[in-house]
């Protein structure tokens, strides 16, 4: 039997497979299937279950796909080595195949909108007897799918929004809308509601002039007493010149000439009056206001507040007219205020004593009035008691201690952050008892200097058979130095071979550590510390010493 090349391939699948029903398979197998097309092809047949095609309309806006820069790309040949849609390097002017893109990609998110509205009845109201409901239609290109939203009106009372979701809507024919149905100016059934269509987009009408089918004007949609009524807001015309004219009529508004407010800007008239307490008087040449200011000084006994009369118009009267038969000449003028005459404000009499330099030259100039310069005497401050600083009793830090004196409420005294981070070196010095005590001759001390606080710290190193226990001689603090003019102590104090005298015992230095020696020398520029002093019999620092002067700190 001869068998054929389509044969071949179903045969050779049938023999692997058990001879029963459901397992022997009944179609043809294609040896080299084009994937890409039967899958384009499937896809699009799945898309529309009566396998009615989409066109594939020509859109108006093509997304512009710029040619690569071939200096980057694999072969120099071509522009590019993924797309077959750009053109070779060395084959320009020949035909060239585009990349296929099925209709549903290429017409993704291309949607037509358009905008209408339908009537529907409203019973039982004497307000209305229809309202207009206007929707706003999207058509989607990808597969001739139709969804309709209403948007939402404030206090409508009907639910808004989603008003028609996203299908394929049928005619009264059986057959699907299309983008020859939706016209502007034209009614669309859409399950039983009559919309007429008023406008659309711009990108819309692009569309259907691609096509040769331009959409004609945008209507108007029309407004139902409900929209009248309720949606529109009345917006009040204003009237200027009457609200000016009513303005002025009351003493308010605008300057009356904008040339005094030019040159009169920042010119203040300062006048020193006296009600019972001395106060400031500002007068504004700007807009003619004026201001009452309290004079505020130390230890006074009074609440410092600024002012005691907001800027405003001063009236010459406590109390003005009626509303509109306010004049301009009602209220107090420059040319009204005159030194040693009381000026009454709102009931309050306050008596001008003089005026500053500016205001001199200002009435001098203006009217010829030589307005006396004065100022306002401050209060002769009262002498204060000089503090008495008690003496130390001993208890606490001194510095701390302190804060009790200058304050009532003390605050711990602040540290020297910078002098603690930079100094973390401790100055050791080998000391003696500068006495004859027989009982004290031979006691030796290692007295640590901490430079991050300026503290001291006095140990006494442990001996053998001198019946004196060892440990810490003297508490780690800030000690002062009687002999210099009752100071803290400071390095320079601490030399070899000098007598010191701390918290009222008196040692006397014999030597020093290396790092002790390398600081001044440094620092200090210090090289010469002297020879040991009476170290011992030996004439060298006993074994135990030199540990404990080492390891203390």
């Amino acid at each position: 039997k001869t068998v054929t090349l389509s044969e071949e391939p179903l045969k050779s699948m049938a023999s692997g497979f058990p001879k029963l029903p459901g397992y022997v398979p009944t179609h043809k197998v294609d040896v080299n299937p084009n994937y890409r097309k039967v899958s384009a092809t499937k896809q699009e047949l799945n898309r529309d279950p009566k396998f009615e095609p989409i066109p594939d309309y020509p859109l108006p806006r093509e997304k512009y796909i710029p040619e690569p820069n071939q200096t980057k790309s694999f072969h120099p040949d071509y522009m590019s080595t993924t797309h077959d849609s750009f053109k070779p390097l060395l084959t320009a002017g020949k035909d060239i195949t585009k990349l296929f893109v099925p209709t549903f990609v290429k017409l993704d998110k291309h949607v037509l909108r358009f905008n209408g509205f339908f009537k529907e009845s409203v019973s039982e109201s004497a307000f209305e007897n229809h309202r207009v409901r206007k929707v706003v239609v999207f058509f989607y290109l990808e597969d001739g799918s139709i969804s309709i939203n209403e948007p939402k009106q404030m206090n409508s009372g009907i639910p808004q929004g989603a008003f028609f979701k996203r299908q394929r809507v049928l005619k009264s024919n059986g057959k699907f809308i299309t983008i020859n149905d939706l016209v502007i100016g034209q009614e669309v059934q859409i399950f039983g509601k009559t919309i007429l269509l008023t406008d659309c987009d711009q990108y819309t009408r692009e569309f259907y002039d691609n096509l040769g089918q331009s959409q004609p004007e945008g209507l108007e949609a029309p407004k139902d007493n409900f929209e009248i009524k309720t949606l529109t807001k009345y917006i009040p015309q204003t009237d200027h010149m009457m609200k000016d004219f009513l303005e002025h009529k009351l003493g308010g508004g605008r300057v009356a000439s904008q040339k005094q407010f030019l040159e009169n800007d920042r010119k203040v008239l300062r006048f020193y009056v006296y009600s019972g307490i001395p106060y400031i008087l500002h007068y504004y040449l700007a807009d003619d206001t004026l201001e009452i200011r309290e004079v505020n000084f130390a230890n006074s006994g009074r609440d410092p507040f600024p002012l005691l009369l907001k800027r405003q118009k001063l009236p010459r009267k406590f109390s003005l007219n009626q509303p509109g038969q306010t004049s301009e000449e009602s209220y107090i003028r420059p040319h009204d205020i005159v030194d040693g005459e009381v000026i009454e404000i709102f009931g309050r009499k306050f008596k001008v004593n003089g005026c500053d330099e500016f205001t001199h030259e200002y009435y001098k100039s203006k009217y010829g009035i030589d307005f006396p310069v004065k100022s306002i005497e401050k209060p002769v401050a009262r002498e204060y008691r000089t503090l008495i600083i008690p003496p130390y009793n001993g208890f606490g830090d001194e510095e701390d201690s302190l804060g009790y004196v200058y304050r009532l409420m003390p605050i711990a005294p602040k540290k020297d952050y910078f002098k603690w981070m930079d100094n973390q070196i401790c100055l050791r010095y080998y000391a003696k008892f500068n006495t004859k005590a027989p009982e004290d001759i031979d006691r030796r001390f290692i007295i640590t200097f901490f430079l991050y606080d300026d503290n001291l710290l006095v140990y006494e190193p442990e001996q053998r058979n001198s019946g004196i226990s060892a440990g810490k001689f003297l508490e780690k603090g800030k000690y002062k130095n009687t002999e210099k003019g009752n100071n803290f102590f400071v390095p320079g104090d601490l030399m070899v071979g000098k007598d010191v005298k701390i918290n009222g015992f008196s040692f006397k230095i014999l030597d020093c550590d290396d790092v002790s020696r390398k600081w001044y020398a440094e620092f200090m520029g210090t090289t010469e510390f002297g020879t040991p002093l009476d170290i011992g019999d030996a004439g060298v620092l006993p074994k135990d010493t030199v540990t404990s002067l080492k390891s203390t700190k």
